[in-house]
């Protein structure tokens, strides 16, 4: 597993990255022309049109956002005497927001149920294979598939051997949900700035999540995905107490679809952290240190 620092990684529409909570530093939250946004709680079927900016080329639409373009006929009016040639309507109930350093406008919603979306970060477990593809659980109304030359430098004669139960982070690449499976790749999408590294080295982005030295030092949890959203960001608080707590350091993979994988250099560390995290979800910020300073109390007094 390769550490990515949050200032060099490309941003997403969905915030979803390894963090490397050693050597990680906040990047610059940049500012955008339209100071005015206010979160707005929407619910499915809202138009949020007139709340977000007129030219689209301006900012990103994240998870639970629909774009419809209109036809000139049907252009709606914006609440400001200004049309737009398109519609823009949430698909969940949740808080309207926008991340401000890559301009993306968003619904963020706490929900256990899992809906693909292409572009999606994802952990997923290797249920079995078939052909030339294997069938991945990401946690969704319906299993994955996975191409087994979908890695980085990946061929007939040399490609990765996953075997059942392997845990793998990917990105969904294709999904429609209802008519087809999701199809998910360990490949870094064209245009990023992620650098491409062979499945071989152990370094790239994506791939199978293993530990180098033991086993027991690694675990896997599931958390709700308003969660997992959570967690993926630069400010987290858990994460960023834990970071400076913790000697040696640690690793951690989220996906969106609230798959968390922990690897630490003590099991008792890998357990605290993952007690953090699920503890953090029902606590505001001060009593998120607050415990993280119990549970590293309780451990040394052992």
């Amino acid at each position: 597993v390769i550490f990515v620092d949050l200032q060099n990684t490309p941003e997403t529409t969905h915030y979803n990255t390894f963090i490397d909570h050693k050597k990680h530093t906040t990047p610059k939250m940049s500012t955008n022309n339209n100071t005015s946004f206010t979160p707005q709680t929407v619910l499915p079927g809202d138009d949020v049109t007139r709340h977000l900016p007129n030219d689209p080329k301006h900012y990103k639409i994240g998870t639970g956002l629909h774009v419809q373009v209109l036809g000139a006929d049907k252009k709606p009016d914006d609440g400001n005497n200004n049309t737009a040639p398109f519609k823009i309507t949430a698909t969940k109930a949740g808080t309207l927001l926008k991340a401000g350093h890559h301009h993306t406008y968003y619904i963020r919603s706490n929900c256990k149920r899992y809906i693909p979306k292409t572009g999606d970060r994802v952990l997923g477990i290797v249920e079995e294979r078939f052909g030339e593809y294997y069938k991945i659980n990401i946690f969704a109304p319906h299993p994955a598939l996975l191409h087994n030359l979908a890695f980085e430098g990946a061929t007939k004669r040399n490609r990765p051997q996953l075997n059942t139960g392997s845990l793998v982070y990917c990105r969904v690449i294709t999904c429609n949900n209802g008519d087809m499976d999701p199809i998910v790749s360990c490949k870094v999408e064209s245009g990023s700035l992620l650098g491409r590294k062979d499945w071989m080295t152990d370094e790239g982005t994506y791939g199978e999540l293993t530990s180098s030295n033991d086993t027991n030092l690694a675990s896997f949890m599931r958390v709700s995905c308003g969660l997992a959203r959570e967690l993926l960001s630069p400010k987290n608080v858990v994460l960023n107490e834990l970071g400076r707590s913790i000697q040696g350091g640690f690793e951690v993979a989220i996906g969106v679809n609230g798959a968390v994988w922990v690897h630490s250099n003590a099991a008792v560390h890998t357990i605290l952290i993952c007690n953090a995290v699920r503890n953090s979800e029902v606590l505001t910020d001060e009593q998120t240190r607050g415990m993280v300073r119990a549970l590293l109390k309780s451990i040394h007094a052992v």
